[in-house]
């Protein structure tokens, strides 16, 4: 113990900034050193369903909710003048929103920069089904002059007419309910210097929401939703974005301003996706999973940044959204294709190209094929590829089977390809 204690005050604090807040707290009982230390602790993390467990009947084990608010109560208000970096929430059944204002607002007080609230799922089910809610308390909508992250699970947003998050550049919204269509239209442009955003929700909650995101200092987007309506992005600073919408409803989208793209994981169902395409022109990486009730290609699209390249074939469109991006990438580098999804369509058939596209005459130099079944088209198009990529370096086939004859089969046909690169190595899976 006397080596610890003679640690300088900046290290002590920081060993004590990784440990459980309700074990910092305890110790004070070490030694009249560490009785106000644990105050210089700038992150604190609250979790009702671990501390104070009270017996019940047969020997079982439940959190005393009433001790616990109390040592939160403390522990904020002990902090009296201390800036507070990080303070992390997770609540059962019992809390209330009074509780949560209250701690949000002592919080808020000493500087707060950055909140994790989590509700329990079991709540969010409760608020989403009945009319036991519970919400953001409306403070932090309008009093966080300092707070630069707000990450929120299993919480409800009634977002007022009247915010303001000048600091935030983090908002992380995972299973949030909604209290109305104009919560996030509301929120959104009032965090002007936001960079980070994701929005990830579940089938039970909100369904056809129309997303209209204007931020111009957005960067990373992470939409993972079921059930978009419609929508509308106007970022132009955005680089990276993934959005994810798994509903066999078609998606329409308004309009889209995001010219700084590099990265794109996109994989949903569109009415058409030209207007999809085309503002990717800018990408050096694309993922995509589309399914299009009218295949129209962008005329006079190129993309001259893509380098990494990966298609789903589990929609009947992919082989002709895929001939297309090939010939309008010159400088793809990476080429991967793998059935992410279950497939059940008819399917396509493979259309030899008029001339070589230039990215095999000049660039492609890996060429992956994950779930590689062997099929007609599959075996046409993996056959062309090697016998036109000059600098292909790398050939790369895992099948989707487990028949070891039938994968033995499929492997010997590709094996007996002509390759016009001399240096392609073949591997199969």
């Amino acid at each position: 113990m006397d080596r610890i204690s003679h640690l300088p005050d900046e290290v002590l604090s920081k060993i004590l900034s990784l440990l459980q807040t309700k074990d910092v707290m305890r110790t004070m009982l070490l030694s009249k050193r560490f009785k106000s230390l644990w105050m210089f602790v700038s992150r604190l993390e609250f979790d009702d369903s671990t501390h104070f467990p009270k017996p019940l009947f047969g020997g079982a084990l439940e959190p005393d909710y009433r001790i616990f608010r109390q040592f939160v109560d403390r522990s904020l208000m002990s902090l009296e003048g201390q800036v507070l970096q990080s303070l992390y929430l997770k609540l059962g059944r019992h809390f209330t929103d009074g509780d949560v204002a209250i701690w949000v607002r002592s919080a808020l007080k000493r500087s707060l920069v950055e909140l994790k609230l989590e509700c329990t799922e079991s709540n969010l089910r409760s608020y989403v089904y009945s009319k036991c809610r519970h919400f953001l308390p409306k403070i932090l909508y309008t009093t966080c002059e300092t707070l630069v992250v707000l990450k929120l699970k299993y919480v409800g947003l009634d977002v007022p007419d009247l915010v303001c998050l000048r600091s935030l550049k983090t908002l992380s919204l995972k299973s949030v309910f909604f209290s109305n269509q104009r919560s996030l239209l509301r929120l959104l442009p009032n965090c002007p210097v936001l960079e980070d955003l994701l929005i990830q929700r579940r089938p039970y909650s909100n369904p056809g929401l129309i997303f209209q995101i204007v931020v111009p200092s957005l960067k990373r987007l992470s939409l993972n939703y079921y059930g978009i309506k419609e929508l509308e992005i106007d970022a132009p600073s955005l680089k990276y974005m993934h959005i994810v919408d798994s509903s066999p409803d078609l998606l329409v989208i308004k309009s889209l301003n995001i010219n700084e793209m590099v990265k794109a994981n996109i994989h949903i169902n569109l009415s058409r996706p030209e207007k999809l395409l085309h503002s990717l022109s800018s990408a050096e990486h694309i993922r995509l999973c589309l399914s299009a009730s009218e295949v129209v290609y962008p005329v006079g699209s190129c993309f001259h940044r893509l380098k990494h390249l990966e298609v789903c074939t589990c929609k009947s469109e992919w082989l002709d959204l895929f001939m297309h991006l090939l010939e309008d990438s010159p400088s793809l580098k990476v080429i991967k294709i793998n059935q992410c999804h279950p497939a059940n369509y008819v399917r396509p058939r493979w259309n030899q190209p008029s001339s070589v596209p230039r990215c095999l005459s000049s660039n492609l130099e890996i060429w992956e094929w994950i779930k590689y079944e062997g099929t007609q088209e599959e075996k046409e198009l993996s056959t062309y590829i090697l016998k036109t990529a000059v600098c292909l370096k790398k050939a790369s086939f895992t099948a989707n089977s487990n028949d070891d004859k039938k994968k033995l089969q499929m492997l010997q046909k590709l094996s007996l390809s002509r390759r016009v690169s001399s240096t392609c190595e073949l591997v199969f899976n």
